[in-house]
């Protein structure tokens, strides 16, 4: 981070050109990154995670209040009290204007999440709720579930009004919250412009007064809209690319990343023939050459793939031996497991994705090579839009193959759990149905204990591993590349501040 001896200082416009354009404004509809690139610094949460600034460490995870002050769980952990906090505006914005928060409001946006859209499920474990005064909300939950604040802490569960879904019917048209910035323009995928919010609670803050996001989906744009100054911001995948911004734009700053977790992986239809098939998995899995991806299109700097974040079951980065058999690059195994599977010949897929950024094509592309090297498996592979994608992905209807998705988002043990793992959860993209995840995932919303927390979390990790419900794929550990002029620029836990890490924006400023 640029050193700076002077104090945040107030003004300018931030600008960002980025990959991603929100298939909707309605936060219930969609996990998208296209939406939650934004949607935090519009609308606050009941609680959140530390920021960069205020945490011990990279991976801290510690609980902070957002539009929450106070909240505790009963013994058994199924009746939550929240404490708000007092005096928060809604934005100067029709039909709110500006008037105070309450906790009736939560509780109709709880009420809202519940009846519909993928972040139903988080909130369908709701019994009931109560309000016994403007600024207490209590929640009862229908089983125990300890880890309960984490989930309303993701940023995807963020409060909006009922005054606007009870006007227009959804919120397809406008996004009002309680948060920093209000948002001035949304021109479909063209760009969104957002404004600083005088009313904001944290007195001060933002800094910036105005956060610019381009619609630039080509990687040749962005790269350019960075080295000419346009755009403010810009990730990268590999030191290559690092070292090629850095001939033109010496002074950008470049802070380095560390996955602890691959969001992408190859999804497959698992539910249907032939993918229902243990041993198919098994050789598919076992088909593939991760290494070779980390060597190749990553360059040696990234992780060879895993689903659950593994700060929550070990203090170390997994090793090959830890992801088990099957995620080892084992070409003759795979050939003879695909043969007692009943398809020696091999057989016809398709694969679709959407090139997040250059280098998964590069995947998919090796993926393709190895299945049809080693197993005789033919793939066609068809690149699609962003909204094409994320809305053909999510709905979970397609057939053979996906580049597939653990929402980035995801923070809370309980998130990269139970809600992406048990087969009744509407965020299972994988389609994993399987009886002993359920139960596992199910115990550890129950267990309060850290280290018990732990050994559950392992035991779920290795019932992924050996039945190959998710196929997790490398992953770049990454930069974020930045001008010089920005100031406190840092994500919290698993988050980048130019994604779902966007309310720490709230707190940098430029320095020009």
């Amino acid at each position: 981070m640029p050193a700076s001896d002077k104090p945040p200082r107030r003004g300018g416009t931030l600008t960002r050109a980025s990959s991603w354009d929100p298939p909707v404004i309605d936060p219930r509809l969609t996990q998208s990154i296209g939406l939650f690139q934004f949607a935090g610094l519009v609308c606050n949460r009941l609680v959140r995670y530390r920021f960069a600034d205020e945490a011990s460490g990279t991976n801290d995870l510690t609980l902070a209040g957002d539009l929450a002050e106070a909240w505790e769980g009963n013994a058994d952990a199924r009746a939550w009290t929240f404490k708000l906090r007092h005096g928060v505006k809604w934005q100067n914005l029709p039909p709110l204007n500006g008037r105070e928060l309450v906790a009736t409001d939560v509780k109709a946006c709880f009420e809202a999440y519940a009846k519909e859209g993928v972040q139903s499920f988080t909130f369908r474990e709701i019994e009931g709720m109560e309000t016994p005064d403007k600024h207490t909300l209590r929640v009862h939950l229908k089983t125990p579930n300890v880890l309960f604040p984490q989930n309303l802490a993701e940023p995807v569960t963020v409060i909006f009004p009922r005054e606007v879904l009870e006007e227009d019917g959804d919120l397809k048209k406008r996004l009002i919250g309680t948060g920093p910035y209000t948002v001035k323009e949304h021109t479909r995928k063209v760009r969104i412009v957002l404004a600083r919010n005088p009313d904001y609670f944290d007195r001060g803050r933002p800094y910036v007064n105005e956060y610019v996001i381009l619609s630039t989906p080509d990687a040749a744009t962005r790269l350019a809209a960075f080295r000419t100054g346009q755009s403010d911001v810009l990730w990268l995948a590999t030191l290559a690319e690092v070292e090629t911004v850095r001939k033109t734009n010496p002074t950008a700053v470049v802070q380095e990343y560390k996955n602890v977790l691959a969001p992408f992986g190859l999804a497959l239809a698992q539910d249907k023939p032939p993918f229902n098939d243990v041993r198919v998995r098994r050789a598919i899995s076992m088909a593939i050459d991760r290494q070779k991806q980390v060597d190749t299109v990553y360059e040696g700097h990234g992780i060879p793939g895993w689903g659950v974040p593994y700060i929550y079951y070990q203090d170390q980065m997994p090793t090959a031996a830890q992801l088990g058999p099957y995620w080892q690059h084992r070409p003759a195994d795979a050939k003879k497991l695909m043969a007692e599977a009943g398809h020696g010949n091999g057989f016809e897929t398709t694969l679709f994705y959407y090139e997040y950024f250059p280098q998964m094509t590069s995947q998919v592309q090796l993926v393709q090579q190895d299945l049809k090297k080693h197993l005789n498996v033919n793939v066609k592979i068809t690149k699609l839009d962003y909204t094409t994608y994320y809305g053909r992905y999510v709905d979970s209807k397609w057939d053979g193959m996906a580049w597939g998705f653990q929402s980035g988002h995801a923070v809370g043990l309980d998130e990269r759990t139970y809600h992406y793992m048990h087969s009744k959860s509407t965020k299972n993209f994988f389609r994993v149905n399987d009886p002993v995840i359920d139960e596992l995932t199910g115990k550890l919303r129950k267990t309060p204990d850290r280290a018990e927390q732990r050994a559950l979390t392992k035991k779920i990790v290795d019932r992924e591993l050996d039945q190959v419900l998710r196929m997790w794929m490398p992953y770049d550990n990454g930069f974020l590349v930045f001008q010089p002029h920005l100031r406190n620029m840092a994500a919290g836990a698993l988050r980048r501040t130019d994604g779902y890490g966007c309310p720490a924006i709230a707190r940098l400023w430029l320095d020009k």
